[in-house]
């Protein structure tokens, strides 16, 4: 075991800290506990626990196993509700350490040997039902009597409670062990503690890989579904790929999203709406120039209330003030022949100008002033006197004059500098031109009725000639014209890309690059989600990592290997001991190592050299092979526990012959001389067997150990442990035991009456036919020959059957006679009678008195015959 041991510990320095931790913890403690397992889980998560160290020494790996203190089954009773058990008083298994328990079909022995494999918490042990001809009971329990470590306990047990922890080291061997050990795979029951050490540990993975699980599941990705229409498309394929491993540059491409794809998007799904490239191509021509127009006209607002271009307007307006000034000068001195003012004025001049175009009516093709003689005034008509005339031809001088021709040039300069500033434009005209020109956000529209509300101003301003406040110049917004030149633009590639789809287009090519764009565009919407995802996808990743460090597959390997060593080729070995101990090494059957799960190491039973894997023991053996090759794996899986525990057995021998029985009944007996054997059966052949094994370990440890119990079905009820002395004491305390019976018979009757009687008296004479046939083999044939015996015994015996007498086997054969209806059905012709009191007490003591006087005599013929 040493060379296995550093083994093992050579194995474990090969592994990771935390799992060599583990394996300490296991092989000190015996089991790990959650706060074990979640330390072991904070030590694979670290560097030093995922480290490969030799550090550790494995010292309790050197010890030695301590087997734990003997556990004994001392009594099963106080049943009620459970199957039909209703026994009178609980069965006693005696303190010996072989109890053979008889009874025949229907007696109650499985139900006893149910109720204990539940108890043990048997993993084969089925459910215990109620009495299945009776009202459901009140109330299921029993109390179950052992003794552990020194100590006797009583517990009362439920059905559906749980099992009694104590107990649980109790091995059963019934039909469901022995199906299970010849069909299926199995674990050995006892495993060492080098190898428990790898189911240990395998279970610590597992519960590890668990925990990591756990925290795996937390966590639950919150990325949003891709739209079913994006399905298929690269981005989506990549949104839905994602990995934790993903590139920088792969991720940045994936969610990156710019002015000029959503460009491209547009476009495509403007040339998709086309139906006609040809018609559109012109509509966005049209456009086009509408938005070249307004953008000419901002430009043009932008210089015509420039700071510069008002500087000009403002210099026009000085300038026609200053020359009228002077022309105004000018016509004051003109008109000192002048009765009136304000020659010169605009006034004035307005009314020369109009009598001007009026002296064409009167005086058609003649020069203004007309002043020949006999000539009138325009406006009074008067006859214009000499004075007047000369005055009307000073003011035609004064006004043809270059003073007032310079201030009239100016004015009109500054006249036509008014009429070309721009007239303001209201909403609806902005509305209007703007959505000509395609420009519709509202940002825009308020941008530009904000400047058109400029534009006014400084109009009326300056064409009021800024009385009160200076106009303000206005400038065009710029992101405005940067918008409709960029617009223009683009209407005309738009254009220029329609000219181009009306003669080559395909559309459904189009339609998948706009679906493409499309997902590209969602999911750089999804940036945050992603970047959260592509974390979360590390974390499970890592995790992962860690759940193939706590991988069991290696160590169910390497426990394979281990148990190979110490469980397999020892299994084997006891298996085929067993065999041969039970005279059945002639079966063609092998145990075999199949395969290792979760660190422990399965075998099961296959036949030996057999042609085809169809070929198994359960198919190809007889019932009674079977049965002993079961029995066998059975034993050799289970003797050598360290374990003190009972060994319980339900009908170990059935469908074997007389051969196989015998063989069986002293492995029983042998099994027995270290630990505790419980053996119910309904063969009688086995119960006598079993004392004949037992003497076989020498007649003190028979009297010591063997128990012999009998129980019976009665009153609907079963499992009733019958008086043992009746028919397992001895014939003489025997006799005397039904005589006492007879006696207490007739005191039932005194209180119960006749049919007291008959019910006691119905069992005395059972029994005391049963007596009568043992008389026969245990006093007149001297014990030679017994029924249920194996052997016939002739060392001593022989010498003492000539003593019997013709009139010895007329009285017994007519006692025989007599009672053989007690124990066999009668017909309804000639149906059994009862005796009376004092017939049956007469047959009891003549058989008592036969049996003394038959003694004597044997004495007295020792006597006379010896030599």
């Amino acid at each position: 075991m040493r060379d296995i041991s550093q083994e093992i510990i050579g194995w474990l320095h090969q592994q990771q800290d935390w799992l060599q931790e583990a394996a300490e913890r296991l092989y000190t403690s015996g089991s790990l506990l959650e706060a074990d397992i979640d330390h072991l889980v904070a030590r694979l998560k670290s560097e030093d626990g995922r480290r490969v160290t030799s550090t550790r020494s494995f010292e309790a790996l050197g010890g030695s196993f301590r087997a734990t203190a003997e556990l004994r089954l001392l009594s099963l009773g106080d049943i009620k509700g459970i199957e039909s058990l209703a026994p009178r008083r609980p069965l006693d298994f005696g303190k010996g350490n072989l109890a053979v328990v008889y009874g025949p079909n229907g007696a109650g022995k499985s139900s006893y040997t149910r109720i204990l494999k539940k108890a043990c918490g048997k993993p084969l042990a089925k459910d215990l039902k109620p009495h299945a001809f009776q009202a459901p009971p009140i109330e299921r329990k029993c109390t179950i009597g052992y003794r552990t470590g020194g100590a006797e306990q009583n517990v009362e047990w439920s059905p559906t409670g749980a099992a009694l922890a104590d107990l649980q080291a109790v091995d059963f061997f019934d039909t469901d062990v022995a199906t299970v050990y010849l069909n299926k795979e199995s674990e050995a029951s006892y495993t060492p503690p080098v190898v428990a050490l790898f189911e240990g540990l395998a279970a610590a993975c597992d519960r590890v890989k668990t925990k990591l699980q756990a925290e795996q599941a937390l966590l639950v990705s919150s990325l949003p579904a891709l739209p079913s229409n994006f399905v298929g498309t690269k981005a989506g394929t990549a949104y839905q790929g994602l990995k934790a491993e993903i590139s920088e540059t792969a991720l940045r491409r994936l969610i990156q999203w710019v002015d000029a794809d959503q460009t491209s998007l547009d476009q495509l799904v403007e040339r998709l709406k086309i139906a006609d490239p040809a018609l559109a191509s012109k509509q966005k021509r049209a456009t086009k120039v509408q938005v070249d127009q307004l953008t000419k006209e901002l430009e043009s607002i932008g210089t015509a209330l420039g700071q510069g271009q008002i500087q000009v307007l403002r210099n026009a307006r000085t300038d026609a003030q200053a020359k009228r000034k002077v022309a105004t000068e000018a016509a004051k001195a003109c008109a000192q022949s002048s009765k009136l003012e304000g020659i010169g004025t605009d006034t004035w001049n307005a009314l020369w100008g109009a009598a001007r175009q009026y002296s064409q009516t009167p005086y058609p093709k003649q020069d203004f002033p007309v002043t020949a003689p006999g000539s009138r005034c325009l406006l009074c008509h008067q006859e214009l006197s000499p004075e007047a005339q000369q005055r009307l031809r000073d003011f035609e001088t004064f006004v043809q004059g270059t003073v007032e021709a310079d201030a009239k040039a100016a004015e009109n300069a500054y006249s036509e500098l008014l009429k070309s500033l721009p007239v303001a434009l209201s909403e609806d005209e902005i509305r209007t031109r703007c959505e000509a020109a395609g420009v519709v956000q509202d940002a825009q529209l308020q941008s530009l009725n904000a400047f058109w509300v400029c534009v006014r101003l400084a109009s009326e301003c300056l064409k009021a000639g800024e009385p009160e406040e200076m106009a303000t110049p206005v400038e065009v917004p710029s992101e405005i014209l940067e918008f409709l030149k960029a617009r223009s633009k683009a209407l005309d590639a738009e254009a220029q890309q329609h000219d181009e789809d009306a003669k080559t287009f395909d559309r459904v090519s189009a339609r998948s690059q706009k679906t493409e764009l499309e997902a590209q565009k969602w999911i750089s919407q999804q940036s945050e989600a992603i970047h959260k995802e592509i974390e979360q996808l590390k974390q499970i990743k890592a995790i992962d990592g860690l759940a193939r460090s706590a991988n069991s597959r290696p160590i169910s390997v390497k426990a394979g290997e281990v148990a190979e060593k110490v469980i397999t080729t020892a299994y084997v070995t006891r298996f085929n001991a067993e065999l041969k101990t039970l005279g059945a090494e002639h079966i063609r059957v092998e145990l075999v190592m199949t395969r290792t799960s979760h660190g422990k190491a399965l075998h099961q039973l296959r036949l030996k050299g057999a042609t085809t894997a169809q070929a198994v023991p359960d198919s190809v053996l007889s019932d009674g092979e079977r049965r002993i090759v079961s029995l066998a794996a059975f034993l050799a899986d289970v003797v050598e526990k360290p374990h003190a525990a009972p060994f319980v057995f339900d009908d170990p021998i059935s469908s074997l012959d007389h051969d196989f029985e015998w063989q069986v009944a002293q492995r029983l007996a042998e099994l027995a001389k270290d630990r505790q054997v419980l053996v119910f059966t309904h063969r009688l052949s086995l119960y006598g067997a079993m004392e004949d094994a037992a003497k076989k370990n020498g007649d003190d440890w028979r009297k010591d150990h063997l128990e012999k119990r009998y129980i019976e079905s009665f009153g609907g009820a079963s499992g009733h442990p019958v008086d043992e002395a009746a028919w397992n004491a001895n014939t003489k305390k025997a006799n005397n035991i039904l005589l006492t019976r007879l006696t207490e018979a007739m005191k039932a009757a005194e209180v119960g009456g006749g049919d007291a009687y008959r019910l006691h008296a119905q069992g005395i004479c059972s029994d005391f036919r049963k007596l009568l046939e043992r008389t026969v083999e245990d006093d007149l044939l001297n014990e030679v020959v017994k029924r249920h015996r194996r052997s016939v015994t002739t060392d001593n015996r022989l010498g003492k059957l000539p003593r019997i007498t013709q009139e010895d086997c007329g009285f017994i054969d007519g006692l025989m006679t007599r009672y053989s209806c007690f124990e066999h059905s009668q017909s309804w012709e000639a149906p059994a009678f009862l005796p009376e009191e004092p017939e049956l007490r007469a047959d009891l003591e003549g058989l008592r008195d036969w049996r003394e006087e038959f003694q004597r005599r044997g004495c007295a013929n020792v006597r006379t015959n010896a030599p």
